[in-house]
């Protein structure tokens, strides 16, 4: 009877591990029907917060520049005159428009980012993370959903080029694991939140009331979509996903990036999906197979062959979502797409044995805690050349 209960148990399991694996491939893997660009570069307003140097990479700065000679309104903005991404910036563009000044919420980012929410003014304001190489045609067809019923869109990030195994690793959680199940929600209609490029109308910012609407709950791109929500606007993913070169990545940046992100999906209402996250990953759903096979009695030979199909099936699976939305999966990505899926349960148990959610040297979670959504805005300036 036990044995029975083992069988049923640990292949049934593999069964439905492998069952979303695909269906959220074939979900994901093609662009939502989406209308054609609608708005001129000049009726965007661009928000580029950027901390250390490093945020101000050459092609970074070339993108918004040509962003900016294409007419549309570019916004830098940095916390302190001081901080090493004015001078990199200068070193490329020289007239560049740099935002400076902090505020003092519990949200960092949203602290860099007020000031340029507050001098958007076209009718179209897209907040981008740092790094990302957005052309005009990109953000154009990006915005291209925003209507009277849809308020918001987010244009997610294609992570590429990457130079160690470590960025390999990243790339395999951005693309091949976030961006399947963040699409295949979108098309089901659920609402979903993620980084890259943040879309909405100038009206609808004021609506949501500029930037606070970003910092009601600890991540801000969940905020933003709750707020548009209230609206009764629909809020969905671009067709687009804009290209983001991680080059070289450290181990230790990765993993710690990772834990962050798990423990701030754990404090919103949302988290009972993601602790679901590692059970219906490829390593403990393969086990759960194999337990499966080896309560049938099978042999050696067969539980082998099992974990092969089981390792096939999944990448043949992740490699369709990726072919669909113009991703590469080689040799290199596959066995960091493996390591992710090894590392899945170890991640979990690391987000739920800590509280610090580390971002950039303060702790998130703990400004959280201790402030909320208070603080108040300090005056900002212009870096001008």
């Amino acid at each position: 009877m036990a044995g029975d209960t083992l069988v049923w148990l640990g292949l049934g399991w593999w069964g439905a591990g492998s069952a979303i694996q695909w269906v959220s491939a074939a979900l994901a893997r093609n662009p939502r029907p989406a209308p054609g660009p609608r708005h001129r570069p000049d009726e965007f307003s661009i928000v580029a917060p950027m901390k250390g140097a490093a945020d101000a990479s050459p092609p970074y700065v070339a993108a918004l520049q040509a962003l900016a000679h294409a007419g549309a309104e570019v916004l830098i903005c940095v916390a302190s005159a001081e901080d090493g991404a004015v001078a990199a910036t200068r070193s490329f563009w020289p007239e560049a428009p740099i935002l400076v000044g902090a505020d003092t919420t519990f949200n960092p980012k949203m602290n860099n980012v007020r000031k340029g929410l507050e001098a958007a003014s076209r009718p179209v304001v897209a907040l981008c993370d740092a790094g990302i190489l957005l052309g005009v045609d990109d953000l154009r067809q990006a915005a291209a959903p925003l209507s009277g019923t849809v308020g918001l869109v987010l244009a997610l990030k294609a992570a590429e080029a990457p130079e160690t195994f470590a960025a390999e690793l990243e790339c395999a959680y951005i693309n091949g694991h976030q961006a399947r199940f963040l699409f295949a929600a979108d098309r089901l209609g659920l609402a979903v939140a993620s980084g890259g490029v943040t879309l909405m109308t100038h009206e609808t910012l004021q609506r949501i009331g500029n930037w606070r609407g970003f910092n009601r709950w600890i991540a801000d791109d969940y905020s933003v979509t709750r707020a548009v929500r209230e609206l009764g606007l629909a809020t969905r993913l671009g067709a687009v996903m804009v290209r983001m070169p991680v080059g070289r990545r450290l181990w230790r940046d990765v993993w710690l990036r990772q834990v962050r992100w798990a423990r701030t999906r754990l404090r919103l209402p949302v988290w009972p999906l993601v602790l679901w996250e590692p059970a219906i990953g490829g390593a403990v759903t393969g086990i759960a197979g194999l337990v499966g096979l080896l309560a049938l009695g099978a042999g050696p030979a067969l539980v082998v062959l099992g974990l092969v199909f089981h390792v096939g099936a999944w990448l043949c699976a992740e490699k369709w979502f990726m072919s669909g939305r113009g991703l590469a999966l080689g040799p290199r990505a596959a066995v960091a797409t493996l390591v992710r899926e090894g590392l899945a349960p170890w991640l979990m148990f690391r987000a739920l044995v800590g509280r610090r959610i580390d971002w950039r040297g303060t702790d998130l979670g703990g400004q959280w805690r201790k402030e909320g959504m208070g603080g108040q805005g300090v005056p900002y300036e212009r870096n001008e050349p």
